[in-house]
């Protein structure tokens, strides 16, 4: 069994951005970290402080209890503090084996992508360690082209982009934060709305109940549709993937149905 901790970096707060972490952690299983103060809803806090070194130590260490390790979810406002961690410790975080930056093609994007990865080569993180994850890619383009500063940036600093890791353009992720749906679960197969509507139609489930259900069935169509593509990206990305059946074990629901636990880092 390989145990690997990954960090995950966003560049932006965009929905495929908020997800990636979500569908790599739906290949590898481990455990799901977010650093940084939130709501019962899963909503950062705002103008909340970022996560002190103790606090980051301490969830790294209950990482690597962890049977498979798993991936570190960084959103921009937690971007400094983990790669200050990072660099104060970067000797002895043997368990980070790759840190992923992901994209996306907008300018801002792309200008904080290249701050984020001249950050983490500046704290000591060797270029055959970084990967690059291009999200909202849009269909029958080069992402060299979309991507242009990002690449070219790439290209000096010796970091080589996985060919073809990227995510396209959909509108499921959006659909699947505004639900509250647990991605990992639905890709595989742990949760299943279409049951869940069809139970609620025989039961004479209320009109609401059921029309949200419904716009859960969709957006789980959606996930499905692209379940390939997203088990593609995670091993381009070089993480290891295990099977639905190994999830599922490692992640069983309670009779109550649970959302996958994602922790974060409070």
């Amino acid at each position: 069994m390989t145990h690997l901790i990954a960090a995950h970096f966003q560049s932006s707060n965009s929905t495929a951005q908020a997800s990636a972490a979500q569908l790599l952690h739906a290949q590898m299983g481990g455990i799901l970290l977010k650093p940084g103060p939130f709501d019962a809803y899963g909503n950062r806090v705002a103008n909340a402080p970022s996560e002190n070194e103790d606090a980051l130590e301490n969830h790294y260490c209950t990482m690597m209890t962890s049977r498979r390790g798993g991936i570190i979810d960084v959103s921009p406002e937690e971007r400094q503090s983990v790669i200050a961690f990072i660099q104060k410790r970067r000797a002895i975080l043997t368990e980070m084996k790759t840190i992923i930056v992901s994209v996306s093609p907008d300018d801002d994007s792309q200008n904080a992508a290249v701050e984020t990865l001249t950050a983490i080569r500046e704290a000591g993180v060797s270029p055959s360690d970084i990967r690059i994850l291009a999200t909202d890619m849009p269909p029958n383009t080069a992402s060299s082209e979309i991507y242009s500063r990002v690449a070219d940036y790439a290209r000096e600093a010796g970091i080589t982009p996985p060919p073809e890791a990227s995510l396209p353009i959909s509108t499921s992720f959006a659909k699947a934060q505004q639900f509250k749906m647990p991605i990992a679960a639905v890709l595989n197969k742990s949760v299943d709305f279409e049951t869940e509507l069809t139970v609620a139609r025989l039961n004479g489930a209320p009109e609401k109940v059921m029309h949200a259900l419904a716009h859960k069935v969709i957006a789980q169509r959606e996930l499905l549709d692209a379940a390939d593509t997203f088990r593609r990206v995670a091993e381009l990305l070089g993480l290891p993937c295990i099977s639905q059946d190994e999830w599922r074990a490692e992640f069983p629901l309670t009779a109550n149905r649970k959302r996958t636990k994602v922790g974060s880092m409070e």
